[in-house]
């Protein structure tokens, strides 16, 4: 019995699988915020990532369901951002003054020191949109 195409087959299948579950944003929810009534001027930010929970205290930042959750935090506050899904994301401000790359079921901290609103989005997942505000 030949066993090529059936191998072959499976090989199609299970590559067709792992690139759309990884070019995929199909789950990806938007999350539309209300325009900015300031605009941040660029902010010093600091950047760590793990794998591991990040210490506790300061603001937290929710990915979930290719979604970020509401943020409000003081600036230099750290921020602790934990991805609750299994694809890696990023926190971008659209204007440049942060990129912060959170690493799939992972956390990542950083600071933003200006006060402001700060409309952000994923690079990775472009449908990925919403604000935070620092004050």
């Amino acid at each position: 019995m030949n066993k090529t195409p059936r191998i072959l087959a499976a090989s199609v299948v299970l590559a067709t699988l792992a690139l759309a579950s990884c070019g995929s944003d199909s789950k990806s929810s938007s999350t539309t915020a209300a325009p900015a009534a300031t605009t941040a001027a660029p902010a010093a930010t600091t950047a760590a990532t793990t794998g591991e929970s990040a210490a506790t205290g300061g603001a937290t930042l929710a990915i979930q369901g290719f979604a970020f959750g509401p943020l409000t935090a003081a600036a230099g506050e750290t921020i602790t951002v934990t991805n609750g899904d299994g694809a890696p994301h990023t926190v971008t401000d659209d204007a440049g003054s942060f990129d912060v790359k959170v690493s799939a079921s992972g956390t990542a901290t950083f600071t933003v020191d200006a006060p402001g609103t700060y409309e952000i989005h994923c690079d990775i997942h472009p449908k990925m949109k919403s604000s935070i505000t620092i004050s």
